[in-house]
């Protein structure tokens, strides 16, 4: 029986061969997942005896987006068991499935599984579709299993010429991230997930996405990559890893320690503070009062990084336009350069808050 929340997703560059079905077969049994998402299956309709006999059991069941012209198609799956089904929605090339997931304390979550091997404007078509759907939903615990063939920044491909479309498609995909509340689950051990046959190309277009409300469900929730086999990508598995962090009083963001500003609001609320008492009680109201004052520092000084990020890269595309239309100005070309540069500064305090939210970097500390 699974103890825990696992996932396979994986683009399989078509399902039709035995070889593959094998794979995919010999990786559930060893993994031991409830879930398994598929893309670029290239059927228009998997057979009942094909899906058994894949899962090594007939106690599943699946939601398939069939392909066209054998391009695209996509299956999502489960055990019954781990799953109840309550309602699904399917879109261009992708489905949201919504249900209880029945392991432990049961508890409502959607799964959507999506591939976009199109045009940016049909990817951000899909994007802003599920997006809207997102902000729509009643259920919060979210995940997304996906091949959207798109990277969040360059170093996410390597070995082809940089395009300067590549610019707008890492835009775009870090605004659907950003606008739906996601969380992008680094990946574990390897830095990419699709390779071309020579090896000469190689990008990180495969992901899984989920909301903080799964993590909070998931804390040990971790992304690791089987090696190629089969398929010019790799097998990717959302596994929760449970590790004891022993108690905390409170959580303290790393990028809080890179600004001085946190340091001395620190220093003078501890000294601050008059408590008479035991010395382990005076040190628990302390900590207590600290965390309340770092709460309202965080939330009226260090600021919402997710607002910032977005009225910054507004201003940002405002001064593209105008630039488009030649009618940028030497001040205008200035400022876009400092917008630019505070951009990155705040990207990069939001990655790291997402990557610690997601508890792959955790470090000891004291204050």
């Amino acid at each position: 029986m699974l103890l825990m929340m696992k996932l396979i997703s994986m683009n399989i560059r078509g399902l039709g061969g035995k070889i593959k079905r094998k794979y995919i077969s010999e990786l559930i049994k060893k993994q031991q997942v409830g879930f398994i998402c598929l893309q670029e299956t290239k059927c228009e309709q998997i057979s009942k005896e094909k899906s058994y006999q894949m899962w090594g059991s007939n106690e599943i069941d699946w939601i398939e987006v069939g392909a066209v012209n054998n391009g695209g198609g996509i299956i999502t799956m489960w055990k019954k068991d781990c799953f109840e089904l309550k309602g699904f929605r399917s879109g261009n090339n992708f489905s949201i499935i919504e249900g209880i997931w029945k392991v432990g304390k049961p508890v409502e979550i959607t799964i959507v599984n999506v591939y976009c091997g199109g045009s940016l404007r049909e990817k951000r078509s899909i994007w802003d579709e599920i997006s809207e759907i997102r902000k729509n939903q009643r259920i919060k615990l979210w995940c997304v299993a996906e091949d959207f063939n798109a990277i969040r920044c360059a170093g996410e491909r390597r070995g082809q010429n940089y395009s300067a479309n590549y610019n707008s498609e890492i835009r775009s995909f870090n605004k659907f991230i950003e606008d739906s509340s996601l969380v992008d689950i680094p990946l574990v051990g390897r830095k990419f997930t699709w390779y071309k046959p020579n090896g000469t190309v190689k990008s990180r277009i495969d992901g899984v996405l989920v909301s903080l409300e799964w993590l909070e469900k998931w804390p040990g929730s971790k992304l690791y990559a089987e090696g190629r086999s089969v398929s010019d990508h790799c097998a990717l598995i959302l596994k929760e890893v449970n590790i004891d962090w022993d108690p905390k009083p409170f959580r303290c963001l790393d990028v809080w320690q890179k600004d001085d500003r946190f340091k001395e609001l620190v220093r003078n609320k501890w000294a601050s503070y008059d408590i008479r008492g035991n010395s382990l009680y005076v040190l628990k109201e302390k900590l207590k009062r600290l965390k309340f004052d770092i709460r309202n520092w965080n939330k009226y000084v260090f600021g919402d990084v997710n607002k910032q990020r977005v009225d910054l890269e507004k201003r940002v595309q405002d001064l593209d336009g105008k630039d488009d239309e030649g009618e940028l100005s030497v001040e205008d070309r200035e400022e876009r350069r400092q917008l630019l540069a505070d951009l990155g500064q705040v990207r990069a305090k939001q990655e790291a808050i997402l990557q610690q939210k997601a508890r792959v970097s955790w470090i000891s500390r004291g204050i």
